[in-house]
């Protein structure tokens, strides 16, 4: 899906003539730490609550804000979900403006709706575990990966891939469609892949488990 899909119908933009005050209040009415500025329609920016709460005439219009702080937070229309939800990522914002080609203003996304959208999608309700590898960004061959998966009987669902700081590694999240990844663990290890963390039902953490209610009933006979 497209931008366009997403957008809020609670979120009302403000106007470039509008008070800083009636802004502040809008953003507390509506629940959010950002609003779309409009113009005759055009797209102007976004302004922030909390610039707005540092200004020291809040009765001066939001046109006559300093340009930095009319912020570039948009997406076009057909932007697919994916690079939204990566806007969002590198805004840091909690709304987002949707505008056509030439500017005009469409709607808003809201951050907290895009989550509960995306959420509902088919790989996140597949049940199953998730396997978090760290590697170097040459040793990133996803052909093996998905090979080891399906050694185990299990299918990769959802891939997502985080770069780690002032290296040239990353973390890869592999969302899978098998709850006991306690064999496909043991294959990563033999091909030296470096677990960071592990999201599953594990055989062995049962058998641990079990072995521990078995040992404290001991104790209290």
């Amino acid at each position: 899906m497209t931008a366009e899909n997403f957008i809020s119908l609670q979120i009302s933009p403000l106007h470039s003539s509008d008070s800083i005050s009636f802004a502040i209040d809008e953003m507390l009415q509506q629940g959010t730490q950002s609003l779309p500025v409009i113009d005759k329609g055009e797209f102007v920016g976004v302004v922030k609550l909390e610039d707005l709460e540092n200004q020291i005439d809040s009765s001066i219009s939001i046109g006559r804000l300093p340009s930095e702080l009319l912020r570039p937070y948009f997406t076009y229309s057909h932007t697919h979900e994916l690079e939204v939800i990566s806007a969002f990522g590198v805004f840091k914002c909690d709304v987002l403006a949707v505008i056509d080609s030439a500017g005009g203003y469409i709607g808003s996304i809201q951050a907290s709706e895009m989550l509960y959208s995306f959420a509902q999608t088919v790989s996140f309700k597949i049940p199953g575990g998730v396997i978090v590898l760290e590697l170097s960004t040459a040793d990133y061959h996803l052909s093996q990966i998905a090979q080891i998966a399906e050694s185990g009987d299990a299918r990769i669902v959802a891939l997502y891939i985080s770069e780690l700081p002032d290296s040239n590694r990353i973390l890869l999240t592999l969302k899978l469609n098998k709850e006991n990844l306690d064999g496909i663990i043991q294959t990563f290890e033999r091909y030296n892949y470096e677990i960071r963390a592990i999201f599953a039902h594990s055989k062995s953490a049962v058998d641990l488990m079990q072995r521990y209610d078995l040992l404290m009933k001991w104790i209290n006979m």
